[in-house]
């Protein structure tokens, strides 16, 4: 069954069987739930203020990725050692990643599991994320974006950044291009003090683009290994 995605707004479903249903960049905010089935459902995204049963959610999920990766609490600094002490996890897990993804053949690399974005793919979204807000914003640079940087799926109107969205760049050309990107946040954060993290760069700080960079990168760390575990099961589903 299609919906017409013109008249979904302020809608009402009523009695609609939405089992094994996949919704993917589906703008849920104010939407209302009740008396539902979800058994065995799987959510994943940008979640805050969602109440399920009266309890709010997002709180809970934070502290459970916290115990089961102690990390995070790291990546909310609000000091520029601390922003140092960030970066350094963040290139940490990077490495570890990198040299798991070297014992897959190219063809795995390249390999999108459940519909998510290929590791070579993860990688040039991470270019983007680092052109747009850090190159971008905080560093003044025009023109900049690196050909090979994917913008996230639901980004219209693309042309103004220059970017090639049909390119097919090889592991290793992806993983060039994503050195070059982490070395310029390297070095911003090496030399950055207290007082610059509160420089205004538009609508927002150079302290707020760091931590959405920061966040950017560990949440597609975890997604990356997340599927390379899948490619990596000797019998897993086509």
């Amino acid at each position: 069954m299609k919906f017409d995605p013109a008249r979904m707004r302020d809608g009402e479903f009523v009695d609609v069987d939405f089992s094994e249903a996949r919704f993917r960049n589906v703008n849920l905010h104010g939407t209302r739930v009740m008396e539902a089935f979800l058994l065995n459902a799987r959510f994943s995204g940008m979640i805050d203020g969602l109440v399920i049963n009266d309890v709010e959610v997002a709180p809970l999920i934070e502290a459970e990725l916290n115990r089961r990766y102690p990390e995070r609490a790291n990546l909310t600094p609000v000091t520029a050692d601390g922003m140092r002490a960030a970066w350094s996890v963040i290139e940490e897990l990077w490495a570890r990643t990198r040299e798991r993804a070297s014992g897959f053949p190219e063809a795995a690399l390249h390999e999108r599991v459940d519909g998510e974005w290929s590791f070579v793919e993860t990688l040039r979204h991470l270019v983007f994320v680092t052109d747009l807000w850090i190159s971008d914003p905080v560093l003044g640079r025009v023109g900049h974006y690196h050909p090979f940087a994917l913008p996230p799926t639901f980004m219209t109107n693309t042309e103004r950044f220059g970017v090639d969205l049909t390119a097919d760049p090889s592991a290793a050309e992806a993983i060039a291009a994503r050195e070059d990107r982490m070395s310029v946040v390297r070095k911003l954060v090496s030399g950055v003090t207290d007082g610059e993290l509160d420089r205004s760069c538009g609508e927002h700080q150079v302290q707020s683009c760091l931590r959405t960079v920061s966040n950017e990168e560990w949440h597609h760390n975890w997604y990356a290994n997340r599927d390379l575990d899948t490619l990596a099961r000797p019998h897993r589903p086509a």
